[in-house]
This record gives structure tokens, sequence and C-alpha cells, in this order.
């Protein structure tokens, strides 16, 4: 167990870097800095913005550039917004939370359906609603996010629904939510309902039925079990998406989140905060895919002695 939390620690820390070090790379080579900006302002002079770009680095070789950040990310520092003032790791901490509060309620959404349909696919195969979940699936799949999006901040303004209630956005909370699960529906719902309806033909499901267990007992105790871990893996790997898709969400329907924050620090070239985004969300994908493989081997005694080899 030492030697397995020993090599995913290994490999979280080399993602990481590799993250990093790709991220500062294109920012650097996009052009221009946080300081770029104040040339078009006539009473700032040249020279006033070259000091600027000292005092700050901005002057020095890519890579001890790179190494400067990195060393003071390693002690915990990620350094000071450029445009708001402040440590990046205190503005990240609040919208971190709005997002992860956001993409843990989509997730939960995702799961409960996809679970639900893919247990009544099994035990009512009817073609009808066969047909509607497969009719599910291709929708759900093929709409982007941003569509929905629009389309939930339309129905907020035809509707005058209240978009916050004592300053917490309700609204956009609750339609953030959703919209960011619908795509994920569709994955779990199609692994499920396959999953199922296989294990539903092994043998222990007919020992189970022998038995005399009810359909719902061995959907729920003994073929959801063979089912689950592709499904967590899926779960862990959506993760990745659904921070990536938390940026057009939040940013349509007006969510305080991480992916906001990283739309605004692009656009102001200001790279500690935009490093300190990198690093939390590598972070979080990082700690969501260990998850879901200790889970796999938690639910799964054959993998325990292959996984922690």
């Amino acid at each position: 167990m030492l030697h397995y939390a020993l090599k995913k620690l290994i490999q979280g820390v080399l993602m990481i870097l590799a993250v990093s070090l790709i991220t500062f790379a294109l920012l650097s080579s996009a052009g221009g800095d946080a300081f770029s900006s104040l040339r078009d302002n006539p009473q700032i002079s040249e020279q006033t913005i070259e000091e600027l770009r000292r005092v700050y680095g901005f002057d020095q070789p890519f890579i001890q550039r790179f190494g400067s950040w990195l060393g003071r990310a390693a002690t915990g520092d990620l350094g000071e917004s450029f445009s708001l003032r402040s440590p990046v790791a205190t503005v990240i901490w609040q919208r971190f939370l709005n997002t992860l509060l956001l993409g843990i309620s989509a997730l939960v959404i995702a799961v409960l359906i996809s679970a639900t349909l893919a247990a009544l696919s099994v035990l009512y195969p009817r073609r009808a609603f066969l047909w509607a979940i497969e009719a599910l699936i291709l929708l759900a799949s093929s709409t982007p996010r941003i569509v929905l999006a629009l389309l939930a901040l339309v129905i907020s303004l035809r509707s005058a629904l209240p978009v916050s209630t004592g300053g917490i956005g309700v609204y956009q909370f609750v339609a953030g939510a959703i919209v960011l699960a619908i795509p994920l529906i569709a994955i779990f719902l199609a692994q499920l309902r396959d999953g199922l309806a296989s294990a539903m033909n092994e043998d222990f499901v007919l020992y189970a039925r022998a038995k005399g267990l009810s359909e719902w007992a061995i959907v729920w105790r003994h073929a959801s079990r063979a089912a689950i871990n592709p499904f967590l893996t899926i779960a862990g790997l959506s993760l990745g998406g659904l921070l990536g898709g938390s940026v057009i969400v939040e940013t349509v329907l007006g969510w305080p989140g991480i992916g906001a924050l990283t739309v605004g620090a692009v656009r102001g070239r200001d790279v500690p905060l935009v490093m300190g985004v990198v690093v939390v969300t590598s972070i979080a994908v990082w700690l969501g895919n260990s998850a879901a493989e200790i889970l796999q081997l938690v639910n799964d005694k054959r993998l325990r002695s292959g996984g922690f080899d």
C-alpha cells in the first residue's frame, strides 16, 4: 500500500510539473505581459514600464523566471495577483470552493439520474423505454455546454427567475449544476447501462436468482459491483472535463468560480494567478483520479494484488 501511494505521489508531482511548465511556456510565448497595456497610457513613460518589468522579473530569461516561480510555489507561495493586488492563494481559495461545490453537485445529479435509469433499463427492458434512453444519451452527449448555458440564461431572463437570494446565486448554482451534469449523464448512463446488462448474464446472477433474491436486490447488491469499476474510471477521468466545462458555464451564467477567474486572469496576462489556477486544478484532477483508482481496488479484490505492486 505504501509503495502504491508513493507511486501515485510521484506521478502526481511529475504531472503537475509538466502542466505547469507547458502553461508557463505558453504564457511566455504569447507576447507581452501584465504591464503591456500601460503603454496605451501616455502619462506612463517607457522607462517606468521597463522598471516595473525589471522589478517583477519579466526581463529575465524564461528558465530563470520559471525556476523562481517553481521555487516559491514549492514552499506554498503562489505569488501575488497583478490585477487584483492580493495573494493568489487567497483569491483562488474561495473561487475554487465555489467551483468545487458546483462540480460535486453536478456529479451527484449525474450519478443519481444515470444509475437510476440504467437500473430501470435492466429491470424493465421495454423497447420504448430503451429507445428513450438512447435518445437521451445522444442528445445529452451531442449538445455543447455553451448551448445549454445560453439556454439556461435565456430561461432566467424570460421567466424573471430570481438570480440570487441573500447574495447567493441560487438560480446560477442550480442551472450551472444541471448544465454541467447533462454531458456526464450521457457518459455515465451509457457505461452503467452496458455494464449492468453484461453483469446480468453472469453466473453469479443466476446463482442469486436461484437463492430467491428479487431483481432489485440482484441489481443493486451484485450486478452493480461488477459494473462499477469501469464507471469509476470514467468518473475519475471526467473530472478534468468538469473543471474545463465550468469555464464556459461560470462565464455565461455569472457564477463566481475558478473558471470565470481564469478567463479574467488570461485576458489580463496575470501570470501568477493563471499559474496558481493551473496548480490547484491539476492537484484536484490528480486527487480525483487517485480516489477513483483506490475505490476500484476497494471494490474488487482481484485488483488489489496487482494494484499495490
